[in-house]
């Protein structure tokens, strides 16, 4: 009966234990997920600011390759 009562005593810890990491675990997976879902919100506005960036680029070399064209003919 003590060798039941130890095993039973053994189980009991290594199933605490394994619900505690499995806790842990799942914190930490909730913790990520908010950070990935973060980081995916602020690449989508990164995104979308590097595309309007690159349209006003294109917009300005276009002027300045008429201003170039109009200094030439003057």
């Amino acid at each position: 009966m003590v060798g039941y009562d130890s095993s039973e005593s053994s189980e009991s810890s290594s199933i605490s234990l394994t619900l505690e990491n499995y806790s842990t675990l799942v914190n930490a997976f909730k913790e990520t997920h908010e950070e990935a879902n973060w980081l995916a919100l602020y690449n989508n506005r990164h995104k979308g600011l590097n595309s309007w960036l690159e349209n006003k680029v294109s917009q300005l070399e276009e002027d300045l390759i008429n201003l170039k064209t109009d200094f030439e003919c003057l």
